[in-house]
């Protein structure tokens, strides 16, 4: 049978594939029927909301892997630390969802759109049933992938039988507000049934064993939140919501690519934190191997994004949004910087209790983020939102490389980030040759994208690359419960 690991990472993977595939079979339609503004209104209320999930979940998801995957073959333990954290997470839930509403009814840039920021409160009220965190320290991905799976073929046919025309956005914000209940309700009923019973009881409120830790946290995903989603906000506030629309048009579909990377650390981050605790050194070998990961397939796919940016737009998004072309173009760099930030963040320094620091090179990012903004766009519009997220994700990864190696010896600059660049150079020769022979976008797309996967594909086997050779026998072993034992 093959590992558990492997099998983790299968699910963990077509999940991400399916969250990958949905986008491409309904913005297309979405993008057309909505429009630019009405997207741009639906992207401004997620903008805002996200500020108050963040304030709702309180830093809880990645606090909450660690504590469990500690203790996970204790089951009291297990028991009594889950339901601490459930129902602090309600409370904080609650709160959130309450201010959520009162600053949307007074703000009279909310009041337009009242509606849709009532029907979206839902998300928010109910963040507290997001149990994700006690599947991820199970390894358990089989049902976050049935249900995602469900749930979304729910959500294509809803869109497709219910929205017609620009004025169901609304239509299309209760489709999506559904969807996040459906997630979250069904959730609560397997967590029940296979993990363990989650009540709301004040009895479970220990706030001095977990509060340090999660204000910490919470902090440091507030704002970091704030470099992800303040962009949106003041497009919104200083252009028109149809810059907005433009602009998370370009980004949506960078970000759609950066968790089909992010997945290997999401399968490997309760082995990366047993083996922090016990082993200095696999801790480090597995860290490598994270890297290397990234940079395999990150770099690939971030300059393939940016070379093939006007055939993506053009096919998905339509002539209205060709502003969008640009905006991919600049954020395609994001698709390996957001994983290097997420490696040197959550599976560094939070792994080894420094989320103090965590917090210190977020704030950094977020100063850098309100100025560069507040500078970038009132002169340059989208072109401004663009340049300032770049710079802040560099500063990210620049801040907790800095802390990261007060505590390990680790290094970015590894020859494979010299070298998977070189192997992408027959991506720009093949895009240019392809230009010169087909006239229709479809076909340009399909051909580069079908060919430079053959054409990487076909470099690791001739130049016998190690990092692919290691991650093929890491992934094929067939005892589940063996660690990686070979030199990275």
């Amino acid at each position: 049978m093959p590992s558990k690991y492997l099998k983790n990472y299968i699910l963990s993977v077509t999940n991400n594939v399916i969250g990958l595939i949905i986008p491409i079979i309904t913005f297309p339609y979405i993008s057309r029927t909505l429009g630019p503004d009405k997207i741009g209104v639906i992207n401004f209320v997620k903008s805002y909301a996200y500020y108050f999930m963040h304030i709702a979940s309180f830093g809880i998801m990645s606090y909450a892997v660690r504590e469990i995957s500690r203790v996970r073959e204790d089951k009291e333990q297990v028991a009594k630390i889950g339901n601490e954290i459930f129902n602090i997470n309600f409370l904080f839930s609650f709160a959130s969802g309450i201010l959520y509403l009162l600053i949307a009814a007074i703000v009279s840039k909310f009041r337009e759109n009242f509606l849709i920021y009532l029907l979206y409160s839902s998300t928010i009220f109910t963040n507290f049933l997001i149990l994700d965190w006690l599947f991820q320290a199970y390894d358990d991905y089989a049902f976050t992938t049935i249900r995602s799976i469900v749930i979304r073929v729910l959500s294509i046919i809803s869109i497709f039988v219910l929205i017609h025309k620009e004025d169901d956005y609304t239509i299309y914000m209760i489709i999506i507000s559904i969807a996040e209940m459906g997630n979250r309700f069904s959730s609560l009923y397997y967590a029940k049934k296979k993990f363990i019973k989650l009540k709301l009881s004040p009895i479970f409120l220990n706030f001095k064993a977990h509060l340090k830790s999660l204000f910490t946290l919470f902090s440091y995903r507030l704002v970091n939140g704030i470099s992800s989603n303040l962009d949106k906000l003041m497009l919104g506030f200083f252009i028109a919501y149809a810059d907005v629309g433009i602009y998370s048009t370009g980004v949506k579909f960078v970000l759609l690519v950066i968790p089909v990377i992010e997945t290997v650390g999401v399968v490997l981050f309760p082995k990366i934190t047993i083996s922090a605790k016990d082993n200095t050194e696999k801790y480090l070998e597995n860290l490598k191997l994270n890297y290397k990961i990234i940079l395999l397939l990150g770099i690939p796919m971030s300059i393939g994004m940016f070379i093939v940016s006007p055939e993506l737009m053009l096919l998905f998004a339509g002539k209205q949004y060709t502003g969008s072309i640009i905006v991919s173009r600049i954020m395609s760099i994001i698709i390996l910087l957001c994983p290097i930030g997420d490696l040197l963040g959550s599976k560094t320094l939070l792994v080894h209790n420094k989320e103090r620091w965590l917090l210190i090179s977020s704030t950094i990012v977020a100063l850098s983020n309100i100025i560069f903004n507040f500078i970038g766009i009132p002169l340059y519009g989208i072109i401004g939102a663009c340049v300032a997220s770049v710079l802040c994700y560099i500063i990210a990864v620049v801040c907790r490389y800095i802390f990261t190696r007060k505590i390990i010896k680790f290094s970015l600059f590894t020859p494979e980030l010299l070298l998977y660049f070189v192997y992408t150079i027959p991506f720009i020769v093949l895009y240019i040759v392809l230009k010169q022979y087909i006239e229709t976008s479809v076909l340009i797309l399909f051909a580069y994208i079908f060919a430079c996967v053959l054409i990487y594909f076909l470099e690791l086997i001739i130049f016998r690359d190690k990092t692919a050779k290691l991650i093929l026998s890491k992934f094929l072993k067939r005892n589940k419960n063996e660690e990686i034992k070979e030199t990275v």
